[in-house]
């Protein structure tokens, strides 16, 4: 079935990528299976992420907005016979409809799969984490879309915007085959801080850092 990612996300289709990241933030903090009992089954956060890793890459948002609403093998709901300008019942061995066409491509499809199967089975998505945590190093356990849990092991002097990647705890594709997560930090800064915390922070600055 296609997927209207705009409306997964509740964005425009003109929405900048500073909007989709927000209402990303937003949504999978609502939706998030450790956060929401009424959506442990993880199947809306999923669906959160598919948008996401789509909208927030521009080379795949374009693909999306040219081809229309896309499927694992980036090739769902394309018109071939008018969008290409070649009408395919010219050529033999196509199976086709009276509007769309339905192709076997026999060995084709094959490449097709694995050139762009693990584009969409990719997730992205980001995790909060202190200061202290990023200056120090820490660990977090965190939990994939598929419920697996995982050890996220944040080194010392950890930059904001650091990504981490997992081979193979993405989203499965057709085959079964999971793509990488990626995971990547923000440092979240106190807004107030306490008398005992300024005079801790003024100390620090007195030795240069």
């Amino acid at each position: 079935m296609n997927k209207d990612y705009y409306k997964i996300l509740g964005v425009g289709r003109n929405a900048t990528q500073d909007e989709i990241k927000r209402a990303y933030r937003r949504l999978a903090h609502q939706y998030h299976p450790d956060k929401n009992s009424s959506y442990a089954d993880g199947a809306k956060f999923k669906e959160i992420n598919e948008a996401y890793q789509v909208l927030s890459n521009p080379q795949k948002r374009a693909q999306y907005d040219q081809f229309g609403t896309v499927g694992e093998s980036g090739f769902e709901g394309f018109n071939w016979g008018e969008t290409s300008g070649f009408d395919f019942r010219d050529f033999g061995g196509f199976g086709q409809h009276s509007r769309g066409f339905s192709f076997n491509f026999g060995g084709l499809g094959d490449i097709f799969e694995d050139f762009f199967g693990n584009v969409f089975s990719q997730v992205q998505t980001e995790v909060e984490i202190s200061l202290t945590s990023a200056l120090l190093g820490d660990q977090i356990n965190l939990r994939t879309s598929q419920g697996e849990s995982i050890t996220l092991n944040i080194p010392p002097g950890t930059q904001d915007g650091t990504t981490f990647r997992f081979a193979g705890k993405g989203m499965p594709d057709r085959r079964g085959r999971r793509g990488d997560l990626l995971v990547t930090v923000r440092i979240r800064l106190p807004k107030k801080l306490t008398q005992e915390q300024k005079n801790l922070l003024e100390e620090l600055r007195r030795t240069g850092l």
